[in-house]
């Protein structure tokens, strides 16, 4: 699981970017639980800005996966949660109705006459952060990106004095099989789309977050996201 930002890059599993403004803000939300099966740590902190990615593999997975992932979310309460492997819309949906506290955007791949199954989707306090604008990004590269188009938001993140204007960008990488040269090749594209979006001024502050089934640390012959992490932009 692995974060990326631009122009500033890291790469990481929690990303928090910390402020010195007072917060929290006066319409606080609260996420009220069904259950507490766990003990799970609370990473939000209103003067910073937590991202999570997660995999939440082929969801739902049993009659119980809802109430499990909102208890973890209500436990962590971070600012964004990046999904990949969403395997039933309808269900997705109604963990979004059960934790309104957040707002859920997600792909619709087969709906949109897409051959992928597994949908992305992003979700995000109502507190602290806005929505600007959603889409799906390289409808022409579906083979590279293994038809999981990568799922781009543009937000604003924003407590007391303290704003963040910024684009994440969801991914879900092909895993297996011809996987290496399909990963490699979309971290290319996602790279030039990256350096485009800054050196054009249309964006400053670019995260991309997502399940890229590689590791950072393999070295040049092995690892596909060799593109973005040899990067001179880049800070891991």
């Amino acid at each position: 699981l692995i974060f990326s930002m631009y122009k500033k890059i890291y790469i990481l599993f929690l990303f928090s970017a910390a402020f010195n403004h007072e917060c929290p803000p006066l319409d606080t939300l609260t996420v009220n639980l069904n259950q507490n099966n766990w003990e799970i740590p609370y990473i939000n902190s209103w003067d910073e800005l937590e991202v999570v990615t997660w995999n939440v593999k082929t969801f739902p997975q049993s009659n119980y996966t809802v109430e499990s992932v909102v208890e973890i979310i209500s436990d962590l309460l971070p600012d964004i949660i990046n999904f990949q492997e969403i395997g039933d819309l309808e269900i997705f949906e109604e963990l979004a109705n059960d934790i309104p506290a957040y707002t859920f955007i997600h792909t619709n791949y087969i709906e949109d006459g897409g051959l992928s199954g597994f949908d992305l989707g992003i979700a995000f306090r109502e507190d602290c952060v806005s929505l600007n604008s959603h889409m799906t990004l390289f409808s022409s590269d579906g083979w590279e990106f293994a038809y999981r188009y990568p799922l781009k938001a543009e937000l604003t993140w924003e407590c007391g004095e303290a704003i963040i204007d910024f684009e994440i960008i969801n991914v879900h990488y092909k895993c297996c099989d011809d996987g290496f040269n399909r990963r490699l090749q979309a971290s290319n594209i996602l790279k030039n789309y990256i350096h485009n979006q800054i050196n054009s001024g249309l964006e400053e502050n670019i995260i991309v977050a997502g399940d890229f089934n590689d590791e950072i640390n393999d070295p040049q012959s092995s690892n596909s996201l060799w593109p973005l992490v040899d990067d001179p932009e880049y800070v891991n």
